[in-house]
């Protein structure tokens, strides 16, 4: 398994389908953590914490090194390792399951109009933080709320093009084809630095080619036939029997 993130999405979701193992990546999010302080935060056993740490790290989401210790030797700490974002959406029509991950910095940019207030120990600096989280929180649940309806949009759009190919009765290799050309997941596997417009371009300009040249195969075919049936009718032999 890569420790630069992620690689089996199975592995990942079965990670986080244990609330304890959510809970262990939650806390490791604030910061490293080696596997006794783990246990006793959580009032597991250590051999019940590792079994959930070889699960996470097996799935690419955390990694262990050593560090220092205050009291002693060096412990294994452990961190999390991947920079990713995941969500799944399920809708008539649809089933997506959306993955971008993010390499280099885990320094994000501020998006404009936001601030992070200063932390001082004082009722003000609080309220202030606290609005500009729920100004953050109405943001999320905002685009949230336009991902679903841009989501089911899409999978009507997809339907229609599995109708179209349907109607012209392709083979099933030529309609995976078109399939695989369209699933947004393609496009979200890509690499950070690639431009999402210009794959997109150039995804529409592939599956353009793919349809004309199924439409070409198909008229030609038709083509074929209707000539291959007005030569056997020429060919064939009309008796005309007297009355």
């Amino acid at each position: 398994m890569s420790q630069e993130g992620p690689g089996d999405l199975d592995k990942v979701f079965k990670a986080l389908g244990n609330v304890t193992r959510r809970r262990i990546l939650q806390l490791l999010a604030q910061g490293a953590r080696y596997p006794y302080e783990l246990s006793k935060t959580l009032g597991l056993t250590q051999r019940g914490v590792f079994k959930h740490l070889e699960a996470l790290q097996e799935a690419g989401l955390i990694e262990r090194f050593h560090g220092e210790s205050d009291l002693g030797p060096d412990r294994v700490y452990y961190r999390v390792n991947a920079r990713f974002g995941l969500s799944t959406t399920i809708l008539p029509d649809v089933f997506t399951v959306r993955f971008i991950r993010r390499e280099g910095s885990s320094h994000l940019l501020i998006p404009k109009g936001f601030i992070v207030p200063e932390a001082r120990p004082d009722v003000t600096a609080v309220r202030r933080l606290l609005s500009e989280l729920g100004k953050v929180n109405k943001r999320l649940q905002d685009i949230d709320e336009e991902r679903m309806r841009f989501t089911s949009l899409r999978g009507q759009i997809i339907r229609k093009i599995e109708q179209i190919m349907d109607q012209a009765d392709w083979d099933e290799e030529s309609c995976q084809k078109v399939r695989t050309l369209i699933d947004p997941i393609r496009h979200q596997t890509q690499e950070q630095e690639t431009d999402t417009h210009d794959i997109w371009a150039d995804t529409v300009k592939e599956t353009i080619r793919l349809f004309e040249s199924l439409f070409q195969t198909h008229e030609e075919t038709v083509k074929r036939e209707a000539k291959g049936q007005s030569e056997k009718d020429e060919d064939e032999e009309f008796v005309i029997k007297p009355d």
